[in-house]
């Protein structure tokens, strides 16, 4: 083994308080020379023995051989527009059996573009409205199977055009007043929420089982 890799094991023995000896006893070993030949990188050591050097400094294998794990993982990025007209907002009744119910436009941001880019492009898309700065106000993200998936949320009230559906749904003006006689999609109202406040950012979903729970922060 390297000098790099005897200076890691006699770094994390001294965090966990072991002397040599303690160490080559959780080992098997007779006596603390062979903890001294490693840590001044003199002997090689098998993968078991590396196993077995990990579980009695409790840590993982990776701590010890020095490898980083990847911090990077699948992420399928969306938006959401939540377009405001004073007391009233734009929803679209949405037709597709994944998704059913009044809902906020969006879609998926592509490939090189920017989130305010593809939150004014899924307005026009969606709605027929041309957004004009469409302000970022929150996240939603929930895992999938081969990591997250997010969306980010913008707001705007300020838009040209006239507002018109599309084969994603009919969209419809509604007042806040009247959101809770409609069926909207599952958990809108805390997704509103979210949107409109100046205390939460966030909608999260984590899995318990077979339950999804919401978490605002």
């Amino acid at each position: 083994m390297s000098k790099a890799f005897g200076e890691r094991i006699k770094a994390l023995r001294k965090s966990r308080g072991l002397t040599q000896q303690e160490l080559a006893a959780a080992l098997g070993y007779a006596d603390k020379s062979m903890i001294a030949h490693i840590e001044n990188g003199d002997n090689e050591m098998v993968l078991d023995k590396v196993a077995s050097l990990a579980r009695a400094l409790k840590v993982d294998v990776n701590d010890i051989l020095g490898v980083e794990t990847s911090r990077t993982e699948r992420v399928e990025l969306t938006v959401l527009i939540l377009i405001e007209d004073g007391n009233r907002i734009l929803l679209q009744n949405r037709v597709k059996d994944d998704w059913r119910g009044y809902a906020l436009p969006g879609g998926h941001v592509e490939t090189g573009e920017s989130f305010v880019e593809a939150a004014i492009r899924e307005a026009k898309e969606e709605t027929g409205l041309r957004i004009k700065n469409p302000r970022l106000v929150g996240v939603k993200q929930f895992p999938t199977p081969n990591g997250r998936y997010v969306v980010l949320l913008f707001k705007a009230t300020e838009f040209d055009g006239q507002a018109r559906s599309s084969n994603e749904g009919n969209v419809e003006w509604v007042e806040y007043a009247r959101l809770g006689g409609l069926q909207t999609v599952d958990d809108f109202e805390d997704l509103l929420r979210v949107m409109n406040s100046d205390n939460l950012s966030e909608f999260q979903y984590t899995v318990d089982g077979n339950d999804w729970i919401v978490s605002l922060h």
